[in-house]
């Protein structure tokens, strides 16, 4: 496998052979609260991930307007992945960074909800765009390009 990973007890892993087809900072509050300070995702259609274990999930109200689904870890609580609006990115999942066993290799292209990002957070040289709220069209038109080439 190309990426394994999982939750902090083990009870949760996924596995990929593919590359994240994108990955982004998220500085909105609601991701602020769910992780402690920001959330680097790492999307991909469901279908190219397999995972094991259970997971336990909330629903919350994105910058979007639409419901965005969290699973934590049933043991450690650990989040595990993000199921987007599906009014927005139906079939995709957000894997966190920080779970991946790989991470150090990966780093976000693009952050989003810069407007609520806090102060001290300094934009690193890897990423390369940079949108106030959530970018949705640019997002969709760079999965529809990473789509292609999969």
């Amino acid at each position: 496998m190309k990426h394994t990973g999982g939750c902090l007890c083990g009870q949760y892993g996924f596995e990929t052979e593919l590359d994240p087809m994108l990955i982004i900072q998220c500085n909105c509050t609601k991701c602020r609260k769910l992780s402690g300070s920001y959330q680097i995702g790492c999307l991909y259609s469901v279908e190219e991930i397999e995972e094991k274990g259970d997971t336990s999930c909330y629903e919350f109200e994105g910058g979007s307007g639409f419901i965005n689904t969290v699973h934590f870890c049933v043991n450690c609580h650990v989040r595990c992945k993000t199921h987007p609006a599906p009014e927005i990115m139906d079939g995709m999942v957000g894997i966190p960074l920080g779970i991946f066993d790989t991470a150090k290799n990966l780093s976000p292209k693009a952050e989003i909800w810069t407007s609520e990002k806090l102060p001290f957070l300094k934009t690193d040289e890897c990423v390369s765009e940079s949108f106030e709220d959530s970018g949705i069209a640019e997002r969709l038109n760079a999965l529809l390009e990473n789509l292609e080439s999969r």
